[in-house]
């Protein structure tokens, strides 16, 4: 089973969660329903139906709450990192409890990323050196990691990930389709 969530709602009400603001008045969970929509829709045309992906109007408790991943899971989150308008880079996160698959996929997404937008690869970083320190999508189960593709909040980074788009989405497949080969 593949779970790909957006990592934000971007649906007006209870839920709304926009996000980080940034270049071009551009939301963060604005871009990454459509990078998550893109991703699947190549998942599909490969001929993978077996996706679950989070609902534009549920949060992410609500998310995390009706996934259940196995062993034969694969579970990816997209989001895209804020800061100063300098900051620049991709990295993915992984849990703290995360093996050599985890830290291996999220390698493929941070390294396919950087050579795909020409950024900084940050590299894999667990999830406990983020302000959070916990992360709700980590699971123990599965190969799992969370992507920050690349900086909303700087111009050349969002430039470049819309040139690039479509080959990203299908690069992101196809990563996702080599991690659940592994694990067939």
């Amino acid at each position: 089973m593949k779970y790909v969530s957006a990592g934000h709602c971007n649906v007006k009400g209870n839920n709304f969660d926009p996000g980080a603001p940034g270049v071009n008045a551009r939301w963060e969970a604005n871009e990454t329903v459509k990078l998550r929509d893109q991703v699947i829709a190549n998942l599909k045309a490969n001929g993978y139906t077996d996706i679950v992906q989070d609902l534009n109007s549920e949060n992410r408790n609500q998310y995390f709450s009706r996934i259940k991943t196995g062993d034969g899971s694969t579970v990816v989150e997209f989001h895209l990192n804020a800061g100063t308008p300098s900051a620049t880079g991709t990295e993915a996160l992984v849990g703290v409890d995360a093996d050599r698959l985890d830290k291996a996929m999220a390698a493929d997404f941070a390294s396919i990323t950087a050579s795909i937008l020409n950024i900084k690869n940050r590299g894999v970083k667990s999830e406990a050196d983020t302000r959070h320190k916990r992360l709700g999508l980590m699971r123990e189960t599965g190969i799992v990691c969370l992507v920050e593709v690349c900086f909303i909040s700087n111009a050349s980074d969002m430039a470049a990930y819309d040139k690039n788009f479509e080959l990203l989405c299908q690069s992101y497949a196809n990563i996702i389709i080599k991690y659940d080969n592994i694990i067939r």
